[in-house]
C-alpha cells in the first residue's frame, strides 16, 4: 500500500502533529493494468467516501500521477476534475506544505518514494512554487497559482501536480503500459533491459536484483520475466 501524508511546513519539520491529510492507495486488482482502492481522510473533515482508480498501468509514469487520480477520486469520487478557475485575490492560502509517499507493508512502514514541498511565492496569495522529488524520476519544479475561498490542502496538492507534471490544473491523459520490444534469441524471446523507460527500467532492475533473474552479457533479459515483474514488483 502506498501511503500519501500531506503536512503544514516544511518536510524536515514534518510530524504527526501537522498532518493536514492522508491518502491511502491499496490495490483491489494487481495486474499490469491495476485497480486501486482510495481512501481519503482531510483533518477536521474526517474520512471521505471512498473511491476507485481503474485501468492503471503499473510502472508506467510517476508516483505522483497516480496520486492525482486517486486524489481526484477521495476528493470529488470522478476521474476528471473540472478546471480551478481564475484566483480570487482574497483567498485563503498556505504560506508553506509538504507532502510524502512511503510503501506501507502490514508490518511497518516502508521505504519513502517520494517528496515535495510546496512554498508560497512572494508576498501575494495563490501564487506557488512547488518542488517533487522521486525515487526513480528526479526532481520537477512548476510555478502555479490556485486560490479558493475555503483552502483544501488534499486539493492544493492535486492541482500543484497537475501543473507540474501535466502543465495544466486538470488530469493529463493516462499513461500507457510500457513493453519493451522482444526478439527471440536461442528459442527464447529476450529484451534490451536499458531501452526500456523509466519508472519501468530502474524498477525492473531492482525487481531483477532481488531475484536474482539471469541477465545475458549484452544485458538482454527474459520476456516472461518482465510480465512477472508488472504482476508481482
Amino acid at each position: 500500500m502506498l501511503k500519501v501524508t500531506v503536512h503544514s511546513g516544511l518536510l524536515k519539520t514534518r510530524s504527526a502533529q501537522n498532518v493536514l491529510a492522508e491518502l491511502d492507495i491499496a490495490y483491489k486488482v494487481k495486474s499490469p493494468v491495476a485497480t486501486f482502492m482510495v481512501g481519503l481522510a482531510k483533518q477536521g473533515c474526517g474520512q471521505t467516501a471512498p473511491g476507485i482508480v481503474t485501468g492503471y498501468p503499473r510502472w508506467s509514469s510517476s508516483l505522483w500521477d497516480l496520486t492525482a487520480r486517486a486524489l481526484a477520486q477521495g476528493l470529488y469520487q470522478r476521474d476528471q476534475i473540472e478546471p480551478s478557475g481564475a484566483v480570487d485575490r482574497r483567498c485563503a492560502y498556505a504560506t508553506r506544505i509538504c507532502a510524502a509517499i512511503e510503501h506501507m507493508t502490514t508490518h511497518d512502514r516502508g521505504n519513502e518514494l517520494a517528496t515535495v514541498e510546496i512554498l508560497q511565492r512572494g508576498k501575494q496569495r495563490g501564487l506557488y512554487t512547488a518542488t517533487f522529488n522521486e525515487d526513480l524520476l528526479g526532481v520537477r519544479t512548476a510555478d502555479f497559482e490556485f486560490g479558493r475561498k475555503k483552502l483544501d490542502h488534499a486539493e492544493l496538492l492535486l492541482r500543484a501536480i497537475c501543473w507540474t507534471y501535466f502543465g495544466v490544473d486538470t488530469l493529463g491523459p493516462k499513461p500507457g503500459l510500457i513493453l519493451p520490444s522482444t526478439i527471440m534469441l536461442g528459442g527464447v524471446e529476450k529484451f534490451h533491459i536499458a531501452a526500456l523507460p523509466e519508472p519501468a527500467q530502474s524498477g525492473f532492475q531492482r525487481y531483477q536484483a532481488a531475484r536474482k533473474l539471469a541477465v545475458d552479457q549484452d544485458d538482454m533479459a527474459r520476456g516472461e520475466d518482465y510480465v512477472r515483474f508488472l504482476k508481482e514488483g
